[in-house]
C-alpha cells in the first residue's frame, strides 16, 4: 500500500486538471465542487481533500492514515465492483431518495441562489417602488382629518366643515409640540364620534394626498409648524411637522444588490413552485387533505 501512495498522487494531480469531465465509467459519482480539490484517484474514483479531513476526524489519525485507509477503501470497492457488477435497483426506496437529492442538488439548487435573480426581476421591483427611490423632499408629518369625499351631499359636507373649523380653532388654542399632540386629540372620543381621524404619513408635493394639501405641508420646516386648515375634495386637512426626508435619485445600480437580498427568499420560493408544476407536467397527481384528520396523532402520515 505505501508503495502505491506516491502513483496515485500522481494520478490524483492529474484529475484535478480533469475536473468538470464526465467519469471514464457511467457508475462513477460525477465529480463535486464543494469536496475540495482531487488528492488521489484509486482506478476511476477521484478522493477529495475534504473526504479526507473527514475520515480523520473520524479515525483521529493524520491526513496521511486517512488517506490510506481511503485508498484502501476504494481498492477493496473496485475489487467488489470487478467481480460484482453493479445492478441497480430503481425501485429501491433509499436509492430513489438519493437520487432525488442528487437531482436537487445538482439541477435545482443552482438555479435559485441569490445570484440567479434575473436582473429584469430586480428592475420590476425597483420600477414598481420608484417613489422610494426616486422623490422630492418627503415632509414626515402627522394629519387630522376630516374624510368627505368628492360626492358627499352638500348638507353632509356643510356639517363636516364645522367639525373642522371647529378641530382647527381647538388645534389653534393649544400648544403643538408633534404629531403626538394631534395624535392625543383623534383619540378623544368627543372628535372621533364627529369623524376625526389621525394619519401619520411622508407627504410630497402632489401624494399621498393632494396637491393642494402638499402645497401647505411642505412649507413645514420644524416640530410645532402646523399648517392652516386645508380643503379639498377629500375633506379638510390639519397637519404638523414630525421631521423630513431629503429628496433622491438613487439609481438602479446603487439599490441592486440590496433588492436581490430583500426579494431572493420570495423569488426561490416561486422559482420552487414553478420547478414542481414542471415536474408534475405529465404525470397524474392525487390529494385527499380529508385524510390527514383520520392520522394517528404524532406518526407520519
Amino acid at each position: 500500500m505505501k508503495f502505491l501512495l506516491p502513483a496515485i498522487l500522481v494520478l490524483g494531480s492529474f484529475g484535478c486538471a480533469r475536473r468538470g469531465q464526465p467519469p471514464e465509467t457511467p457508475w462513477v459519482p460525477e465529480p463535486a465542487p464543494d469536496l475540495g480539490s482531487v488528492v488521489a484517484r484509486v482506478a476511476s474514483v477521484p478522493i477529495y481533500a475534504h473526504e479526507v479531513e473527514a475520515q480523520a476526524a473520524r479515525s483521529k489519525g493524520t491526513p496521511r492514515e486517512a488517506l490510506d485507509e481511503l485508498v484502501s477503501l476504494h481498492l477493496r470497492a473496485e475489487q467488489a465492483h470487478r467481480e460484482n457488477p453493479f445492478r441497480p435497483d430503481w425501485s429501491d426506496p433509499e436509492l430513489k431518495s438519493a437520487l432525488a437529492e442528487r437531482l436537487v442538488e445538482r439541477d435545482i439548487l443552482p438555479q435559485i441562489q441569490p445570484d440567479s435573480v434575473p436582473d429584469q426581476d430586480l428592475r420590476a421591483i425597483y420600477q414598481s417602488a420608484i417613489t422610494a427611490f426616486v422623490h422630492p423632499r418627503l415632509v414626515d408629518a402627522g394629519f387630522l382629518i376630516v374624510f368627505t369625499g368628492p360626492r358627499m351631499k352638500p348638507g353632509l359636507r356643510a356639517e363636516r366643515a364645522e367639525v373642522a373649523k371647529a378641530l382647527a380653532a381647538t388645534v389653534a388654542s393649544r400648544s403643538i409640540r408633534g404629531p403626538e399632540d394631534f395624535e392625543a386629540i383623534a383619540s378623544d372620543p368627543a372628535w372621533g364620534i364627529r369623524n376625526v381621524s389621525y394619519r401619520r404619513s411622508l407627504q410630497g408635493p402632489d401624494q399621498p394626498f393632494s396637491r393642494k394639501v402638499g402645497a401647505e405641508v411642505v412649507k413645514l420646516k420644524a416640530p410645532g409648524d402646523t399648517t392652516p386648515l386645508i380643503e379639498d375634495e377629500d375633506g379638510f386637512f390639519l397637519a404638523t411637522y414630525a421631521g423630513e426626508k431629503p429628496a433622491a435619485n438613487t439609481s438602479f445600480a446603487e439599490v441592486r444588490e440590496d433588492l436581490r437580498e430583500r426579494y431572493h427568499d420570495r423569488w426561490r420560493t416561486q422559482r420552487l413552485e414553478q420547478i414542481g408544476r414542471k415536474l408534475a407536467e405529465g404525470h397524474r397527481v392525487e390529494s385527499h387533505p380529508q385524510l390527514l384528520s383520520q392520522a394517528t396523532p404524532g406518526r407520519g402520515f
